[in-house]
C-alpha cells in the first residue's frame, strides 16, 4: 500500500516545504503548528490556512500569527441537480476551489487539522504521500479504531481503556491510513468526553503532529509494510 505513496521533497531551514493547513473550525491544533513554527527552526512553514466554514476561530489564529486565512465554501445545493449526481459535482467542485487556492500559494503539503470533510480520490491521487490527518483514536490493523467524526466519543462508549491519537497519511477511505505515528494514555475514573478530548489534544496531539511534520520535511519517514515510521 505505502509504495503508492509518494513523500514531499526533503526540505530545509533556508528552503522550507511550504504547507497548507485544512480547518472547519477552532483550529486549536492550527494554532500549535503555527507556536512551533515560530518557536523552532523548522523546515516548514504554513503559507495559507484554508477553512470550508466562514468566520470560524481558525482564521482568527492565522490572522493572529501572519498567515493567510481563505474560506473557501461549497456552492449552494441550488447550484447542482438534485441526487447522488449532484451532491458529487458539489463536493468536485469543491475541492477543485480548494486545489486553485493551494496551487495559487504553490502548498507543496496538505495539512488536515480539525478539516471535516471526506476527501475524494479525485483530489487525494495526484497527492497521495503529501496530505495528512490526525485522528482521535489508537490504531489498529485496517486503520483508527474508532474512525469518524467522533473518535473520543465512541472511544468512550467502547469502554476502551486507553484513548489517543494517529497521524496519517490520507486515503479516500475514512480514518484508515497508512499510519505513521501513534499514542495512547489511560482514560481515567469517570473521565467524560469534553475533558478526554481536552487532555488528548493537549497532552498527545498538540506535540505529535508537529513532531511528524518535523519529520516528513527532514526526510526522516520512510515506508514500513504498510503503514510508514518515524527514522
Amino acid at each position: 500500500m505505502s509504495g503508492s505513496y509518494i513523500l514531499p521533497n526533503i526540505s530545509s531551514i533556508n528552503n522550507p516545504l511550504r504547507l497548507g493547513v485544512l480547518i472547519s473550525g477552532s483550529g486549536s491544533g492550527l494554532e500549535a503548528l503555527l507556536q512551533h513554527q515560530e518557536s523552532n527552526d523548522c523546515s516548514h512553514e504554513t503559507v495559507v490556512v484554508i477553512s470550508d466554514q466562514p468566520a470560524v476561530k481558525g482564521l482568527d489564529r492565522a490572522a493572529k500569527h501572519g498567515v493567510v486565512g481563505i474560506c473557501v465554501p461549497l456552492q449552494p445545493r441550488s447550484d447542482f441537480e438534485v441526487g447522488s449526481s449532484g451532491a458529487r459535482a458539489r463536493r468536485l467542485a469543491h475541492e477543485q476551489a480548494v486545489a486553485k487556492v493551494l496551487d495559487e500559494y504553490q502548498v507543496e503539503m496538505i495539512v488536515c487539522s480539525g478539516y471535516m470533510r471526506i476527501l475524494t480520490e479525485n483530489f487525494l491521487a495526484p497527492r497521495l504521500g503529501r496530505v495528512v490527518n490526525i485522528h482521535p483514536s489508537p490504531w489498529g490493523d485496517d486503520g483508527a479504531l474508532f474512525p469518524g467524526a467522533h473518535g473520543v466519543r465512541d472511544t468512550l462508549a467502547a469502554g476502551a481503556t486507553t484513548a489517543g491519537a494517529s497521524v496519517h497519511f490520507v486515503s479516500a477511505g475514512v480514518d484508515d491510513g497508512p499510519l505513521i505515528a501513534s499514542e495512547t494514555t489511560a482514560i481515567q475514573s469517570g473521565e467524560g468526553e469534553s475533558s478526554l478530548g481536552e487532555r488528548v489534544r493537549a497532552e498527545i496531539e498538540h506535540h505529535l503532529y508537529p513532531t511528524v511534520i518535523d519529520a516528513l520535511a527532514e526526510g526522516r519517514v520512510v515506508s514500513d509494510g504498510n503503514r510508514f515510521r518515524i527514522n
